[in-house]
C-alpha cells in the first residue's frame, strides 16, 4: 500500500553459514542463534575435535548460544594443524571476526586452554569472559612423549589416553579419545603437542582483566592441579574449580558438576 512503510523481514542468524563457507568443523547447539544471547566457544586440545563438548553443546544450550570449534587440521576443519599457539589464537580471533557474536565466553581444554589464555591477551575487546579446563600458564610435555608420537604414533597415543582419564573411567570413552586422535593423524597430534610444550604466558596472567574460571581434575595426570592453581594465582578476580575424582577429561568424566559450574559462570558473571 502506497504510504506505508513495511520493514523487511530479518534473517535469523545462522553461525553454520558462516562456518560451512570458510571450511571450519563445528557442533552447534541449535540451527538459529540468539543474537542477544551470550554464546559459548568451545576450543578442544591436542589432537580432539568439536565432539568432545557434546555435553556441553547440547546441556547448556538453554542458557547460551552453544559453538565448539574443529581447529585447522582436526575435523572437519580445513588447514593445516599449528606447532604455535599463538597461531591458533590469531585463527580463532579471524573467526570471532567473521561471525560477530556478542558476549562471547570461550572455554578451552588443555591445549584449548593456551589458546583461550593468548586470545584473552590479544583481543580482550571481543570476549565476555574467559573458562580455562585442565590447563596451565605452561604446558611443558615430556620429551620421550614428543619422539613417541613421531616414531610409535597409535601406541603412544594409547598411552596418552590412558592418562587422560581417572582410573575407573567407562572404557568406551578412554577408546573414543584414542579414536579422536587417531584420525587426527601423527603431524596433527605432534603439533598439538609442540605447541602445548611451547607455551608460556606466566608472566602474562596480570595482563587478564576478564571474568576467569578455572576447573580442572582432582585426578588430573596430564595437567595437575598445581598449574590450575598458578592460573588462579595469576589472574585476578578467577575463580578455581575442582573435581574431586575427575581426571584431565573432566567435562565428559563429571559431566553433571562440570556443566552446573559452567552455568552459574555464565548466568552470574
Amino acid at each position: 500500500m502506497i504510504g506505508v512503510e513495511v520493514n523487511p523481514v530479518q534473517k535469523p542468524f545462522n553461525p553454520a553459514d558462516i562456518l560451512n563457507e570458510i571450511g571450519v568443523g563445528f557442533e552447534s547447539g541449535s540451527d538459529v542463534f540468539d543474537e542477544n544471547s551470550r554464546t559459548l566457544l568451545m576450543v578442544h586440545g591436542a589432537g580432539g575435535r568439536s565432539q568432545i563438548w557434546r555435553r556441553q553443546v547440547s546441556g547448556l544450550k538453554d542458557i547460551a548460544n552453544t559453538l565448539a570449534l574443529d581447529l585447522p587440521g582436526h575435523g572437519k576443519t580445513t588447514g593445516e594443524s599449528k606447532s604455535n599457539v599463538k597461531d591458533y589464537a590469531q585463527w580463532l580471533g579471524l573467526i570471532l571476526d567473521r561471525l560477530r557474536l556478542n558476549s562471547v565466553i570461550l572455554m578451552g581444554h588443555s591445549l584449548g586452554g593456551a589458546i583461550v589464555l593468548n586470545s584473552a591477551l590479544l583481543y580482550p575487546n571481543l570476549l565476555r569472559g574467559i573458562i580455562l579446563v585442565g590447563t596451565g600458564p605452561r604446558l611443558p610435555v615430556n620429551p620421550s612423549l614428543l619422539e613417541g608420537l613421531s616414531s610409535n604414533f597409535e601406541k603412544t597415543v594409547d598411552t596418552i589416553n590412558g592418562y587422560a582419564f581417572a582410573s575407573g573411567t567407562d572404557p568406551a570413552m578412554v577408546e573414543e579419545g584414542a579414536r579422536f586422535m587417531k584420525e587426527a593423524g601423527p603431524v596433527a597430534v605432534r603439533d598439538g603437542f609442540l605447541a602445548s610444550d611451547r607455551f608460556d604466558v606466566e608472566d602474562n596472567l596480570s595482563e587478564i582483566n576478564l571474568p576467569c574460571l578455572i576447573l580442572c581434575g582432582e585426578k588430573d595426570k596430564m595437567t595437575p592441579v598445581k598449574l590450575s592453581i598458578s592460573l588462579n594465582q595469576g589472574i585476578r578476580g578467577s575463580v578455581l574449580q575442582i573435581l574431586p575424582s575427575a581426571g584431565h577429561m573432566l567435562m565428559i568424566e563429571s559431566t553433571e558438576a562440570f556443566n552446573s559450574r559452567v552455568r552459574d559462570f555464565i548466568l552470574y558473571s
